[in-house]
């Protein structure tokens, strides 16, 4: 019988491969039209520095918890830091994706 923490691990390690996926492609790959929340009105450039960075990150967290879940087994601290972690990031990424920060140059206001 395999243990649930090995199942749990493995399905927390194969989520953040799905978000990792996307957010290589934002990036490094410069493909900000891949985000949901993307306002064509913002740089491309500023959204995939920022929301593919902050998208990174929430896969990043997401597979290291499940590594530690496979080697450790549950812990109820790092699960809720998981989530805590999750919905902080992907409001970031959001807000990054809508031009939270971003102040166009003088020549990108004239165009």
């Amino acid at each position: 019988m395999v243990d649930a923490n090995v199942l749990l691990g493995a399905f927390w390690i194969c989520c953040g491969l799905v978000i990792l996926a996307p957010a290589v492609l934002i990036a490094f790959g410069g493909r900000a039209d891949l985000h949901v929340h993307y306002d064509e009105d913002v740089d491309p450039d500023y959204v995939s520095r920022r929301a593919g960075t902050t998208a990174l990150l929430m896969g990043l967290a997401t597979v290291a918890y499940g590594v530690h879940q496979l080697l450790y087994g549950f812990s109820s601290t790092a699960f809720g830091g998981l989530l805590v972690a999750l919905l902080v990031l992907s409001s970031l990424t959001k807000r990054f994706a809508q031009g939270w920060g971003y102040e166009p140059d003088d020549d990108d206001a004239m165009e």
